[in-house]
């Protein structure tokens, strides 16, 4: 395995560093796998016009490095006289436009064990000190990195993470997250360089780092048997298919966040059903529960940034479903009374009403007593939520 460093010699009088340093580090173990048996030799070195801010692995090998505001793709190779020398070479012209170039991820790593992963698109998203989050696609033929999309809101983003090829995750100065979405199918040339904000959040801190994973095993949650775990992929797929009616909580992308106050958090990706009924959770919850201060909850967590602001959307506040739990049981019957009353909890219920308002007047009255028998069988209860709530606990 091999560790890959980048450096910067800062200079007094100079705004940004003009020289650095890519090192590789080979680590290797004499086979009893101890901390004192693992050594570290370098193996390679590329000195580099800028400061290196950040190193991610990329597809066949390579890695993609932030320099200054180049995008730059670099090899490993062999020497050909020598053979135990290595190079670290610089492919390409690389990518040039952003102002500075302060982070980049891609999921290269991810798909490096799936079969059909030397088919998919070479991708990577940089996230710009001024210019937001940014999609490069790499050409292996033609060697060249180009800007597929970008997002054309000013954020100075803290910290990225790409959930799936055209899902993106992004952190930014004013203690407020954000989802990005890739239209990579739209016709329209305008809509597929454009990355759409689907998601918007005040999370209160300084996030300056998101990480793939989870603090606990796929396999420790769920204490009911109907939990189960999808991945990103499969999520649209199984709540399509998926015909039970009992609750279930669907999980997909797991990603860690720490925060310059010191704090770790999970933000973790949910499929259609299990969104709905959070969704209508929170919003019973919020109508039920008079505030401290009459701070309003849509308030506290609507995006607020340097010029403009907007409300949550596109999240669910898992402090504010943990705490159902710790309620008295007169508020959460009250809070579970709402949501029946509501009716949105269900996301095939509430594809099935539209459905049956589309048919014929002549069918309208036994299409109205099949959906109110339906409903009634379909009531939810205070351990029907509280399974939901402790699972979703459990899963982070």
């Amino acid at each position: 395995s091999f560790v890959v460093i980048g450096t910067a010699y800062s200079n007094p009088g100079d705004d940004c560093a003009k020289r650095g340093r890519i090192i590789v580090m080979k680590v290797s173990t004499d086979g009893t796998n101890t901390a004192f048996s693992r050594k570290v030799k370098q193996v390679a070195e590329t000195q580099v016009k800028g400061a290196v801010f950040s190193i991610s692995p990329f597809f066949d090998g390579s890695i993609l490095v932030t320099i200054n505001s180049k995008t730059r793709l670099c090899r490993l190779v062999g020497s050909p006289d020598m053979k135990d020398v290595l190079d670290l070479k610089i492919v390409g012209a690389g990518h040039h436009g952003h102002i500075t170039s302060l982070l980049v991820r891609s999921l290269a790593e991810e798909y490096a064990d799936c079969p059909d992963g030397e088919k998919r698109e070479q991708l990577a998203i940089v996230g710009d000190i001024m210019r937001s989050i940014s999609v490069m696609k790499y050409y292996p033929e033609y060697k060249t990195l180009e800007e597929v999309a970008r997002d054309f809101n000013q954020n100075c983003v803290t910290a990225i993470e790409m959930l799936t090829d055209d899902i993106y995750l992004g952190a930014e100065d004013f203690c407020n997250i954000f989802a990005l979405r890739r239209n990579p199918h739209s016709p329209e040339e305008e809509i597929r360089c454009r990355l759409d904000t689907v998601g918007v959040f005040n999370l209160g801190e300084f996030v300056n780092k998101f990480l793939r994973g989870s603090l606990v095993m796929a396999a420790s949650f769920g204490s009911s048997s109907e939990v189960h775990v999808s991945t990103a992929d499969s999520m649209e797929e199984e709540s399509s298919k998926s015909e039970n009616r009992k609750l279930t909580l669907g999980i997909g992308s797991q990603t860690l966040y720490a925060t310059v106050e010191g704090s770790i958090g999970s933000i973790i990706g949910l499929d259609v059903r299990s969104m709905t009924f959070f969704s209508a959770l929170q919003r019973a919850m919020v109508r039920v529960i008079k505030p401290v201060g009459n701070l309003k909850h849509g308030d506290f967590r609507s995006y607020r940034g340097q010029r403009a602001s907007q409300s949550c959307r596109g999240f669910i506040d898992g402090d504010l479903m943990e705490s159902f739990s710790e309620l008295d049981p007169a508020v959460m019957t009250m809070i579970v009374k709402e949501m029946n009353n509501e009716g949105k909890w269900d996301s095939s219920a509430m594809m099935g009403s539209r459905s049956s308002s589309s048919e014929s007047k002549s069918d309208d009255t036994s299409a109205t007593k099949e959906n109110s028998e339906e409903v009634q069988k379909k009531m939810l209860t205070v351990d029907d939520v509280l399974t939901m709530v402790e699972d979703m606990s459990m899963a982070h």
